[in-house]
């Protein structure tokens, strides 16, 4: 059986057991991860869907209203088409053929990449297009991107992905009727809106639009104890996050690092909030990990210049416009490195 094939079957028995879904929104959920579990083969899907039958085994669990919440405010063919990127053409598809590019190269290919854009690039779908083509050929279907402002003139760049699973981190201000609309017909994409003053309203516009949103922090050493205490995340599921993500200052110490990441972890586990914690960072690396250890987690400036977030986001002296990401992956992280 085909890639393609076993995702037009999975595609087709999710749609039938979202049929329910607006009258036995739980019943719906308990059979989805029972239907996953079913047709799971990988280390990381296995491993993924039986965390989260037993948190599901909880009847009085948050996350139970949270994918309730999800399945009439966001629209269903989003949610299957980025569930399917992410889930079979990343985290399965993708990674057999990470996992055969480590085998048969000695390559350690990352499961997803960062891209910072700056979105006053004159060319920025030609300059950007050749690192989704090379990612894809390696196994990466996942995609964060971050860009400052205009986040509008990204969309074409992801219509063009439509198999990969994209993450568009901007800022709340740049969240409008106008990029809401423009963004309508993409059903690949999740919108990350930034932890400020206005995240509010940015979440409010995203909601009304029915797409797929949740909100990030990147925080301080001096601003972790408000994410420590749980009151981001309160703060997270009063929008209707589905994930509140987190991503440490590179200025932040190892510690508070490593307290955050076991604070959203033992949070996660425990189920206190509607929301589900992310520690973007380490939650990262984990997937890596399961999916072709050792893990890397890096990603791209705005000028081409590769950096690692595990070591501070320090720089490393290749770059992506000059030369082919398998080639830099070879240098930099091959597995004799």
């Amino acid at each position: 059986m085909t890639a393609k094939t076993s995702r037009i079957i999975i595609k087709t028995f999710v749609k039938t057991a979202l049929k329910d879904a607006d009258e036995a929104p739980e019943r719906c959920t308990r059979n989805l991860v029972d239907m996953a579990l079913h047709f799971s083969k990988g280390r990381f899907q296995i491993s993924f869907f039986e965390m989260a039958r037993t948190m599901l085994n909880n009847e009085n669990s948050p996350y139970y209203p949270l994918i309730e919440d999800a399945l009439k405010h966001m629209d269903k063919d989003k949610l299957i088409e980025f569930g399917l990127n992410l889930g079979y053409n990343g985290c399965t598809m993708g990674a057999h053929i990470v996992r055969k590019i480590k085998r048969t190269e000695n390559i350690n290919v990352p499961w997803l990449l960062f891209l910072n854009i700056d979105s006053a690039h004159e060319n920025l779908t030609e300059s950007y297009q050749p690192i989704f083509d090379q990612g894809k050929e390696l196994g990466i279907y996942v995609y964060f991107l971050y860009t400052n402002k205009d986040p509008e003139r990204l969309l074409p760049l992801i219509r063009q992905n439509e198999d990969c699973a994209i993450i568009l981190l901007c800022g709340s201000d740049c969240i409008t009727e106008d990029f809401a609309d423009s963004a309508k017909d993409i059903n690949h994409l999740l919108i990350g809106v930034n932890y400020d003053d206005h995240t509010d309203a940015a979440c409010l516009v995203l909601r009304d639009h029915r797409l797929l949103y949740s909100v990030y922090r990147m925080f301080t050493e001096d601003e972790s104890s408000e994410i420590l205490s749980g009151s981001y995340y309160r703060y997270a599921e009063e929008l209707h996050c589905p994930f509140s993500a987190v991503i440490a200052d590179p200025t932040c110490s190892s510690e508070t690092r490593g307290n955050v990441y076991k604070a959203a972890v033992g949070t996660r586990v425990a189920q206190k909030y509607r929301t589900i914690p992310i520690d973007l960072m380490y939650d990262a690396e984990t997937v890596g990990n399961i999916i072709s250890p050792p893990s890397s987690v890096i990603g791209f400036q705005p000028d081409g210049t590769i950096y690692n977030l595990r070591n501070n986001g320090r720089l490393l002296s290749h770059n992506i416009f000059k030369e082919s990401l398998r080639d830099i992956l070879q240098k930099s992280f091959s597995m004799g490195e």
